[in-house]
């Protein structure tokens, strides 16, 4: 003789497979939070990367001597002995053996987070730098900003610093990235350079 399901066991049965699909929900629930978490953990330091690298590119082609403002925060403009973005091609030098100047190179961190280069062509041309009239450097960021000539180096970065100590340059630098439902995360970088 066949004896069904009694009310309670189905109930408990029930009980159970609620229990259980709860518990798998959950779980996969907190597996998408914590891979988003991750995605922006990873965004924030490949940001930060990306833009230390932008700052080491640009720094070291630059004279230690011409770094301005002198407390930089989130703008910075100094010489550089890199060539002028439309014309590519090596470092020049004169008949001494003395680098020649090229332009006058700027960095600075936009409200949006991103992060752009921009360049003035040095005035006269290529120069040594004992030829350079310094009085006649930027004044401001405003110089720069007028120019078409820029290029967007990084995103995602809330600010930058940089100070400089004779021939070394310290970049610090924070980046700050968020996904919907997760609160932002940041990230902090420090490096310093040597500039010959």
């Amino acid at each position: 003789m066949k004896r069904g399901a009694s009310i309670l066991e189905i109930l408990v049965g029930l009980a159970v497979f609620g229990l259980l699909t709860s518990l798998i929900a959950g779980v996969f629930i907190l597996s998408q939070r914590y891979t988003r978490v991750s995605q922006q953990v990873s965004r924030a330091q490949r940001e930060a990367a990306q833009c230390m690298q932008a700052f080491y590119a640009e720094v070291k082609r630059s004279h230690y001597q011409t770094y301005q403002p002198v407390t930089a925060v989130n703008e910075t403009w100094f010489l550089s002995n890199h060539p002028l973005s439309t014309v590519p091609q090596a470092a020049e030098f004169d008949t001494n053996g003395d680098v020649l100047w090229q332009k006058w190179e700027a960095l600075w961190c936009q409200l949006d987070g991103q992060v752009f280069c921009g360049e003035l062509p040095l005035a006269g041309g290529a120069q040594a730098f004992h030829d350079i009239d310094l009085s006649t450097e930027p004044a401001s960021l405003s110089s720069f900003l007028t120019q078409s000539v820029r290029r967007r180096v990084a995103s995602a970065i809330r600010g930058f610093k940089l100070v400089r100590d004779e021939h070394v340059v310290t970049v610090e630098l924070d980046s700050e990235t968020s996904n919907s439902g997760n609160p932002p995360t940041r990230y902090h970088l420090t490096s310093s350079f040597l500039i010959p």
